[in-house]
């Protein structure tokens, strides 16, 4: 199956939009994370459909709506009890917010920061935020580990040894 296009992305978001049962969740600090084709993974393809996903952080929950722009209906909604992972834009915001941040220049210098960046629970996090992990590797023996907020748009913390927990300059 192709990959959604841009107006067939926009649409499904517009119809969320509208919907009174999805809207709510993207009142606030609430937003997509995603817009995906709709695929079952058994070879059953819903051509046109897209599944969105979106978090609401003031409710502290995900939620996923099947979305069919030619009737400009939704499907079905689901409320989820865990976050949903990482959109690409959220990839993106946190490996920029982590790329700025000094601690995370001064480590990587010169070199490619080649980031992998994916969501995290801090261990007394406020489940309200999004938060992300983005491990820096600018090399094949060096790591550095920087928190980032998405909700509050801010490095919280740069680790330079992940499992012991050392802070690094901050």
């Amino acid at each position: 199956m192709k990959p959604l296009t841009k107006a067939q992305r926009e649409a499904a978001v517009s119809i969320v939009r509208k919907d009174p049962g999805v809207k709510s969740a993207l009142k606030g600090r609430g937003k997509v994370v995603f817009v995906e084709p709709n695929l079952s993974g058994r070879g059953d393809e819903h051509p046109g459909q897209a599944v969105v996903g979106i978090h609401d952080p003031d409710e502290g929950k995900s939620i996923v709506a099947v979305v069919d722009p030619e009737s400009e209906s939704i499907v079905g909604v689901e409320d989820l009890p865990a976050q949903l992972q990482l959109g690409p834009d959220e990839r993106g915001e946190a490996n920029a917010l982590a790329l700025a941040d000094a601690r995370v220049r001064e480590f990587i210098g010169k070199n490619d920061a080649d980031p992998l960046t994916r969501l995290y629970f801090p261990p007394a996090g406020d489940r309200s935020h999004r938060y992300a992990i983005v491990f820096i590797r600018p090399d094949t023996s060096s790591r550095l580990y920087a928190v980032v907020d998405l909700t509050a748009g801010e490095v919280t913390e740069v680790l330079d040894h992940l499992a012991s927990g050392s802070p690094h300059g901050n």
